[in-house]
């Protein structure tokens, strides 16, 4: 019976311990995700991700925004984003993190809750995006500067222009100017072509191209490429390889290691004198579930009651 007290004291403390915070239930009910709308109507280039976090959680008292919560975007195809920026305060109970997206893209927003060595997500159930081509027109949202511009020889008089396409961007125009002045052009060409071939240039010149992303009435910066036509054909072998693209960096790597979620499913008493916990992993198990922590209570204190009656 002198081992009495030191059980007592044990399961007390294990009952007890354990405030740690993670997502109730109906967390997503807590949150607000969409296009940031401001005095001057929707602006489609941010997301607005609002959030509630004295009511998203269980056993939330000590948790610290800044410290324990991340926020993750993926847009499009694309990987998940980790957002650098810390939520801002708005109102009483209510925080807000501004996320910079381009329009014409779908966007998915989790948020992830910090644990030891690892995050427990929680992904909001509805995409933001795309806007349409008419609402992105109307939202003066200028596209970004088109990079990587690179020219490829064919002819004596002729080359092959290629860029990065500009996200949201509907056409593209293209001009040209020799150094000398006594040459230049352009053309405009539908979004979707990722290369155009211009012809009936000065041989042996040297040219700059500059290539414009255009968006409604909006426009980027210029991308520019310096170029001549007095290159050999053994250049050509050596600028197309430049051109290729590393496939390999496609692939996305993991920002955080998601946390595996364990339910305990069963506690068996085998006697009043010897308990044993078995805990087994459920391949069920999903963020979101009823709180363990409740039944560890509910058994400890069980487990009292049958040690002081013994």
């Amino acid at each position: 019976m002198h081992y009495l007290p030191s059980i007592i004291f044990f399961l007390f403390g294990q009952s007890v311990v354990g405030g740690v915070p993670k997502f109730k239930e109906d967390a997503s009910k807590f949150m607000e995700v969409g296009f940031n709308k401001g005095r001057t109507g929707t602006r489609l280039a941010e997301i607005a991700v609002k959030f509630r976090p004295n009511q998203m959680f269980e056993e939330g008292e000590d948790l610290d925004v800044e410290e324990d919560l991340v926020l993750e975007v993926k847009s499009g195809d694309g990987c998940w984003t980790k957002v650098d920026e810390s939520p801002v305060r708005r109102g009483k109970d209510k925080q807000m993190w501004r996320v910079k997206v381009v329009p014409c893209m779908e966007h998915l927003v989790r948020l992830g809750l910090k644990k030891d060595g690892c995050v427990e997500y929680l992904q909001y159930p509805e995409s933001v995006g795309p806007a349409t081509a008419e609402e992105i027109a109307n939202s003066h949202f200028r596209p970004s500067i088109p990079e990587n511009v690179a020219i490829t020889p064919l002819t004596s008089d002729s080359v092959v222009v290629s860029w990065t396409p500009s996200s949201c961007a509907e056409s593209y125009e293209l001009f040209y100017e020799s150094h000398g002045g006594d040459d230049s052009g352009n053309m405009t060409v539908s979004a979707g072509f990722g290369s155009v071939t211009v012809r009936d240039l000065k041989k042996c010149t040297d040219y700059t191209m500059y290539v414009t992303a255009m968006v409604g009435d909006e426009f980027s910066d210029a991308g520019d490429a310096d170029f001549t036509t007095c290159q050999t054909s053994d250049d050509i072998p050596e600028m197309m390889t430049a051109m290729q693209t590393d496939e390999s960096s496609n692939t996305c790597k993991q920002i955080h290691k998601e946390c595996e979620i364990i339910k305990p499913t069963t506690i068996d008493l085998v006697n009043v004198t010897e308990a044993t916990f078995e805990m087994k992993s459920d391949p069920e198990a999903r963020i979101g579930t009823a709180n363990s922590g409740s039944k560890l209570v509910m058994c400890s204190l069980w487990m009292v009651i049958m040690l002081i009656a013994w």
